[in-house]
């Protein structure tokens, strides 16, 4: 009674300990102190009394609400970090120290990509190849740091990649296993007789999804191409060999183009540069490590691909006659299509001709290549999935006007129209044989003087 009922504060303090000394287990006075302990904001030692409260009372919930208030109380008032004194003696102690001489950039050259083979510092050092992209920048050097540090990374990488598409293969092959007889390019290696070819950058380009178009952005395998045409090592290679030699004089779409190993390099920092996202170093290792190393090396099934890579249709298409006219079709239907000879912006001269959807849609309407085998649909799809544009309207439209086949995926086309078009049996080359026949006869009609 005196407990419950105490006339002042500290005095029922007083009974509750006498009380507790008695009785450790009475909640009525674990109560009273762990409340006055809560008056003079003692959170600690008002938790400890809620906690044996609840030790010794399981069923009054109010001892384990007043240990978690008190906690979260003590959680709240605690300080947020601990001073510390100083461990050093001396600190306040004048001293002198012996002079140090750094080496100039020591840090970096324990670094194993620190310097790269000189071929490699040609295309990154300054003034290097891609120094115009490495000056965009907001720190050059460690820019270029970087690139050097992704490309030692895969260097073993980029030469199975520049080795599997050189031999033209078409096999799942792990980007890990070494091509037999590839060529190790680390920089100081001699020159490779037998280089890449541009059609074995459009597989990469392909395979890859590099090459894209849609609603928001069009990046074709024929703007790829340009860039490429402009690297910088490719044209001061073309000039060592001919001083007078300028980009514009040479189709920027030639199939059989050479692609030495470091302007292939050059090549997939700049298409990083334009494709992808970030800062420099991000987009290229993006580029192989999102890109290439998943998408590249497999093995392709798609018969109409087949179809045209195929002994039989190749030896079609390699012959003088062949190549002259259907590269007189092509070169007509781009420059007679209403207000004349597309010029798009990044054209580089007059050999870089594409030829757009409208081009060919007036081309098989004049030709009168259409039928229940070849339709609009069957046409639009086709072109969609050579140039790997699906933003393409299946009539003559202003919003074709953007998209772009080179001649090499011209004749890729015609070689799958004429697979549709032939019957089961036929083969392919009976079958591209026929239709380019009849092309050649329908355009003596149609181009007047120029066939």
């Amino acid at each position: 009674t005196q407990l419950a009922h105490p006339r002042h504060f500290d005095g029922a303090r007083d009974i509750a300990e006498a009380v507790l000394t008695a009785n450790p287990s009475n909640s009525t006075a674990l109560q009273v102190n762990a409340s006055e302990c809560e008056s003079r904001q003692e959170w600690g030692e008002a938790a400890r009394f809620f906690l044996v409260g609840m030790g010794h009372n399981n069923n009054d919930s109010s001892f384990e609400h007043g240990f978690q208030t008190n906690m979260d109380l003590l959680r709240t008032a605690r300080p947020r970090w601990l001073e510390r004194g100083d461990a050093n003696k001396w600190k306040n102690v004048l001293t002198f120290k012996p002079r140090v001489v750094e080496r100039a950039g020591g840090s970096e050259e324990k670094l194993p990509w620190a310097r790269l083979g000189i071929k490699y510092e040609e295309v990154l050092y300054s003034p290097g190849y891609v120094n115009d992209v490495l000056q965009l920048q907001s720190d050059v050097e460690e820019a270029r740091m970087e690139l050097r540090r992704i490309f030692y990374e895969n260097m073993e990488f980029l030469d199975i990649l520049y080795g599997y598409y050189k031999a033209d293969m078409n096999e799942d092959w792990e980007y890990t296993r070494p091509i037999p007889g590839m060529v190790k390019h680390t920089g100081s290696e001699p020159e490779d007789r037998e280089p890449l070819r541009l059609r074995g950058l459009w597989r990469i380009l392909k395979e890859c999804k590099i090459a894209m178009g849609d609603v928001r952005a069009k990046a074709p395998v024929a703007v790829y191409n340009r860039i490429f045409h402009m690297s910088k090592l490719r044209i001061e290679t073309a000039q060592k060999k001919e001083k007078s030699y300028t980009p514009a004089e040479e189709d920027p779409h030639k199939a059989d183009a050479p692609v030495d190993f470091y302007v292939l390099v050059e090549t997939l920092v700049r298409i990083a540069q334009l494709r992808l996202q970030g800062s420099l170093s991000h987009k290229v290792e993006t580029l192989i490590k999102d890109m290439l190393k998943p998408l590249a090396m497999r093995k392709q099934t798609d018969r109409s691909f087949l179809d045209y890579r195929s002994g039989p249709a190749r030896e079609v298409w390699a012959e003088e006659a062949v190549q002259r006219s259907s590269r007189k079709i092509f070169e007509f239907f781009i420059a007679s299509y209403r207000s004349g000879k597309k010029k798009g912006e990044g054209t580089l001269g007059p050999l870089d001709l594409t030829m757009s959807l409208n081009h060919l849609l007036v081309m098989v309407e004049k030709m009168e290549l259409f039928d229940p085998t070849f339709n609009v649909k069957k046409c639009v799809e086709t072109f969609s999935k050579l140039t790997c544009d699906s933003d393409l309207l299946p009539q003559e439209h202003p919003n074709n006007a953007n998209s772009e086949m080179i001649y090499d995926e011209f004749c890729d086309l015609v070689t799958r129209m004429a697979r549709l078009k032939a019957v089961a049996k036929t083969s392919t080359r009976d079958a591209l044989k026929e239709l380019l026949a009849e092309m050649f006869s329908i355009a003596k009609k149609t181009m007047p003087g120029k066939f």
